[in-house]
């Protein structure tokens, strides 16, 4: 009796161990609260209402390296990438400016690259690892076509994914955060339709 009750005590022990571990070597990337989370670069292109945005992370906060390769450093050795399909609800006019409020969804990729910018598919080619919400206002100066915007994601999903061996999750379900872009918008008719960069900052819920 002693035997098997030392037994059951090893088996629940270990697994306990086994559980402790195996959670703790996942790592949540927060969503912190005004602190800095991501540095973004990408393109766009326009159709009637409808606007895709597609690029790559150039950083995330808690991670030392987000390319595959440490001396190039764009879109072909991007580790994250990705995807906004939005639609533009509301268009308003004041003066040069042109204010456009848009909302989406905006999917992030564990990216099997290269990605290409003259072929926008190559952004959502990778494992989708955060799903959120989008909404987006754009101030376009209409005699430069420069632009600003501001957006938020509302988080809806995560997918655990592993880089370098180490288990991680991009933000929680729930957790907000805004962008803000600076842009250019091409010639009429060409594409893409626009280039942008811009920093993401952690909301208050």
């Amino acid at each position: 009796m002693r035997s098997t009750h030392h037994l059951c005590f090893w088996l629940v022990t270990s697994l306990v161990i086994i559980s402790v571990g195996s959670a703790s070597a996942q790592i949540t990337l927060p969503v912190s609260e005004e602190k800095v989370l991501y540095e973004v670069i990408g393109e766009f292109n326009n159709s009637g209402a409808a606007s895709q945005q597609f690029g790559y992370f150039a950083d995330i906060t808690g991670l030392g390296n987000v390319f595959s390769s440490t001396s190039t450093k764009n879109e072909t050795t991007a580790l994250f990438t990705f995807v906004t399909n939005a639609m533009t609800f509301q268009v308003l006019n004041n003066g040069p400016f042109r204010i456009v409020d848009r909302t989406g969804t905006t999917t992030v990729y564990l990216n099997n690259g290269p990605s290409d910018f003259s072929n926008p598919a190559t952004f959502s080619q990778g494992t989708p690892i955060q799903v959120s919400n989008y909404r987006q206002q754009v101030i376009l100066n209409t005699l430069t076509n420069a632009f600003v915007t501001i957006h938020t994601n509302t988080i809806t999903s995560v997918e655990t994914f592993t880089l370098n061996g180490v288990a991680y999750r991009l933000g929680q379900a729930g957790k907000s955060f805004r962008t803000n872009f600076s842009g250019q918008v091409n010639t009429p008719g060409a594409l893409p339709s626009g280039w942008f960069a811009g920093t993401s900052i952690g909301s208050k819920n």
